[in-house]
């Protein structure tokens, strides 16, 4: 029975690095935390609202919608940069979109009041409808 003890224990042994190296294959292909939005850093597939006009200052970044910007804050990747730690709500001059498809914005949260929309690839300085009024934002239209 010892012999028979000491298969079992290497195929339980195996099993478990087999499970390991599943779960290690799962971590290097899940998508990174950057690219996930709210990081400071504007990426492929994100939509970007700005501190400063001309797509200056920190970023928020969004990979998806946000209903309230009340509590979320402008980052920074790294150095510094003009409205670090500074409230997203009411405080955004400019944006780049640079999703594969429109985001709408809103001037409520919730997607209430003001409506208005950014094509993909568009980036511009917010008219004043919506400069420093944007509370909420979507990739679709949502009304």
């Amino acid at each position: 029975m010892k012999g028979s003890s000491n298969v079992h224990n290497h195929r339980l042994t195996g099993v478990a690095l087999a499970a390991t190296a599943m779960v290690g294959i799962g971590l290097v292909t899940a998508p990174s935390a950057s690219a996930l939005g709210k990081d400071g850093v504007l990426e492929t597939y994100e939509f970007g609202l700005y501190y400063n006009s001309g797509q200056v200052g920190c970023v928020f970044d969004l990979f998806n919608y946000d209903t309230n910007f009340s509590g979320d804050t402008f980052w920074k990747a790294s150095g510094t940069c003009n409205g670090y730690g500074q409230s997203t709500n009411d405080n955004t001059a400019s944006y780049y979109n640079r999703d594969t498809g429109t985001w709408w914005v809103y001037t409520d949260a919730g997607a209430d009041g003001a409506e208005g929309y950014l094509p993909a690839g568009y980036k511009g300085d917010a008219g004043s409808t919506f400069k420093n009024k944007i509370s909420s934002s979507y990739p679709y239209d949502a009304h």
